[in-house]
């Protein structure tokens, strides 16, 4: 922590009531899980439909905890203070450990691209400072505190990556995080369910405007529909344009794709720069536009943010290049799906020689319109001339039903492993693509695991 409190100060912070121990004993760190609790932390215990970390005490006093918080006095011997809600209190100090920070925070949030955006602009910021990066998905109302919390004293700059699945959430978040600069990187329709329109995503979005400091900047997409929204909410914070749009102040020309890369000339403001991106997709090269408006609102030079940008590499489970076992070019964008990201997708499945594969699952959270998302897919990548689709799930049904022949539907996962198993070889280029929920990173490993002899 940057600074470590005494649990006299955690029940100010959290507005509660310290039962037992000594006031003055410092907390080191503060925790949600027993299993992970290091010595001298403080136990949070949340609560979920099917858990009570409360019923975990007697393993946290075990481990080490320093103490805990309750919503109800335990018998356990680990000092307690009685909080309301623990989720809040823990919201709380992480927005209390934000404060004693005084390096560069960078805050993204979007319905696509949020995790490599965070990743290319902790690249960036890493050229100049020692950057926190938000680690895997740590991005929703525990992981953002969690993250706050894991700032440490060497730390200089940090980058937050802010997720939601419903309206209100990016407020909650991004009034700990209170970023100096914020990137708002789209809006698609993604989390359907729990946002209702397309409408909601973007005024959820567009909280994270409210929370920028007021010398801070907002980084708008230019290209986007609903930037004339952000650009009125954001009224009066400096705001910094991005996109393929001849509007936008940060922009790209002379744009070259290709299956594993881009390149390009990142014009800034003052200068330009030419780039090689090791990114696949047009949609990177504007998510590489986004990071040099951040890094060009906080000072960096363009050979930093050049530099930034090519050092950065693919996430893994986002159009993640990999080799199969029998030499077929795969691409892994198995982390997560949403109508708008599969047809990108498709986009770079379209520059590969050879023959090319579509390796589909569902894709969650669509609402009412689910079904209907799903064979747009389908006519999508039959338009963009794929040679074959291969699915399973059953929303997918649609998207084979629109993309005609060479469109093959089965029952699992194993099936579609084993098809693929047996009817792709050397030269052939596949792309897996579906939610987390539909678990085809399986299926990539599957197909890239090398036989034991």
């Amino acid at each position: 922590m940057l600074r470590n409190p005494t649990l006299a100060e955690i029940a100010e912070i959290t507005g509660g009531e310290l039962l037992c121990g000594d006031a003055e004993a410092i907390c080191l760190a503060v925790s949600t899980d027993t299993r992970t609790i290091q010595k001298g932390s403080l136990y949070v215990p949340l609560k979920g439909e099917r858990f009570d970390g409360h019923d975990f005490a007697n393993s946290a006093y075990n481990s080490g905890a320093l103490a805990m918080l309750v919503e109800r006095e335990l018998s356990t011997e680990l000092p307690q203070i009685k909080v309301k809600n623990t989720l809040r209190a823990l919201a709380d100090i992480a927005a209390w450990h934000r404060d004693q920070f005084t390096g560069h925070v960078v805050a993204v949030t979007g319905s696509a691209g949020k995790t490599t955006v965070k990743q290319l602009m902790g690249s960036v910021l890493s050229q100049r400072y020692k950057t926190l990066i938000t680690q895997g998905n740590l991005n929703n109302h525990i992981g953002a505190p969690l993250t706050l919390l894991s700032l440490q004293p060497e730390h200089e700059a940090a980058m937050i990556e802010l997720g939601a699945s419903g309206v209100g959430e990016i407020a909650y978040t991004a009034n700990l995080t209170r970023p100096d600069v914020g990137i708002l990187t789209n809006v698609v329709p993604a989390h359907l369910e729990g946002f209702g329109s397309v409408d909601n995503i973007a005024l959820t979005k567009g909280e994270l405007i409210d929370s920028v400091a007021p010398s801070g900047a907002m980084i708008l997409n230019a290209d986007d529909r609903y930037f004339s929204q952000w650009q009125a909410r954001a009224a009066s914070l400096k705001i910094i344009s991005f996109g393929f749009s001849t509007e936008a102040d940060i922009t790209a020309t002379d744009m070259h794709e290709s299956l594993m890369g881009n390149k390009f000339t990142l014009k800034l403001p003052q200068e330009s720069v030419q780039v090689s991106l090791s990114l696949s997709g047009l949609h990177n090269v504007r998510n590489a536009l986004a990071v040099a408006a951040a890094a060009t609102h906080l000072g960096f030079s363009a050979a930093e943010i050049k530099a930034g940008l090519e050092q950065a590499a693919a996430v893994a489970g986002r159009l993640e290049h990999c080799e199969g076992r029998e030499g077929q070019v795969i691409f892994n964008d198995a982390y997560n799906a949403n109508p708008e990201s599969f047809c990108a997708a498709i986009d770079v499945l379209k520059l590969a020689e050879g023959r090319r594969i579509l390796v589909m699952g569902d894709m969650g959270e669509l609402g009412d319109a689910a079904e209907e998302m799903h064979a747009q897919v389908g006519a999508y990548a039959k338009e963009q001339n794929i040679e074959c689709l291969v699915a399973t799930g059953p929303l997918s049904k649609s998207a084979v039903e629109t993309f005609g022949d060479s469109g093959h539907w089965f029952e699992s996962r194993h099936a579609v492993t084993e098809y693929l198993t047996k009817t792709t070889k050397n030269g052939d280029t596949l792309l897996v693509k579906g939610s987390r929920s539909a678990g085809m990173d399986l299926v990539v490993r599957s197909l890239t695991e090398k036989e034991e002899d």
